[in-house]
């Protein structure tokens, strides 16, 4: 039997480096987007992330291949990227239902939250890392793949012509990418944040989505009631607002009839209204444990 020794060396103060709030936002933003992408997880919490990034990434590939056997692309009007956007489409909505909840609800309903008030962090700081951290994401899949096909086009020479064309390419690309990011992080954001509980979110999200794009072309196109009300179809206003930024429209969408001011105000005023939702809400949750 071995000899148990306690020695008594008092309080011993911390004297390492000491980090602020915003080393805690960082630290914060990195590990949920490891959250939600499944990394450090089991392998079925990898399969939406996966494929919500095969289905951004995919098509981007695929055209580049055409682009790298084909002496010029413009045959199939590789030479703008605008028309992409309707590829990710799906990509966005699985994300923005599937897995973005998982970022917050799962802290609310493990009483993580309480743990990480508990640290310099505040309830803003909290939610700002939280939106930092699945706008990157997202970003990942508006920006990531238009970008990869402009650089890959301008190599086979298939892209914009000279120098002022590609900047003003990669301009509208950086700004469309953003945002898609931005807004479909805010909506995320302000849906989950009604309850504690993934699944509720990620169903709420799912049918909220199909409803307004049901109400908003039903109005304006069934009902006649005017091309304005094709502005409450929140999934077919930010990439409206895209084929704007790009210079075009999108054919056969009740959308298109409605003033390119009115798209980009309704745009942002939404990621205004779902960012304020959501900090009202994180301002008024109980936090136990």
């Amino acid at each position: 039997m071995t000899e148990a020794r306690i020695h008594d060396r008092g309080y011993l103060a911390y004297d390492g480096p000491r980090h602020g709030a915003h080393r805690a936002m960082i630290n914060l933003s990195y590990h949920t987007v490891q959250r939600v992408l499944g990394l450090k997880r089991s392998n079925w919490q990898k399969v939406l992330p996966a494929i919500s990034l095969l289905i951004a990434f995919m098509p981007a590939i695929v055209f580049i291949g055409i682009a790298a056997f084909l002496p010029r692309g413009e045959e199939l009007e590789l030479n703008s990227t605008v028309n992409y956007y309707g590829f990710i489409t799906g990509a966005l909505f699985l994300f923005t239902a599937f897995v973005a909840p998982e970022a917050v609800c799962t802290d609310r309903r493990s009483g993580m939250l309480g743990l990480y008030l508990a640290s310099p962090l505040s309830r803003d700081t909290y939610l700002l890392a939280k939106a930092a951290a699945i706008a990157a994401v997202l970003g990942t899949m508006t920006l990531g793949p238009p970008l990869l096909m402009l650089i890959a086009f301008t190599l086979a020479d298939a892209g914009p012509s000279g120098v002022t064309g590609w900047l003003i390419e990669l301009g509208r690309i950086l700004a469309s990418g953003t945002a898609l990011a931005v807004f479909w992080a805010a909506l995320s954001l302000a849906l989950s944040s009604l309850t504690a509980r993934r699944s509720l979110a990620s169903v709420g999200i799912f049918v909220g989505l199909l409803a307004s794009s049901a109400v908003g072309d039903g109005l304006a196109a069934g009902a006649d009631l005017g091309d304005s009300y094709a502005l409450f179809n929140l999934v077919g206003l930010p990439f409206e607002a895209v084929w704007r930024i790009f210079g075009d429209q999108q054919f056969d969408a009740p959308i298109t009839g409605v003033d390119t001011w009115a798209i980009f105000a309704t745009l942002v005023g939404l990621i205004v209204a779902f960012s304020a939702f959501a900090r009202w809400r994180y301002q008024r949750i109980e936090v136990t444990g």
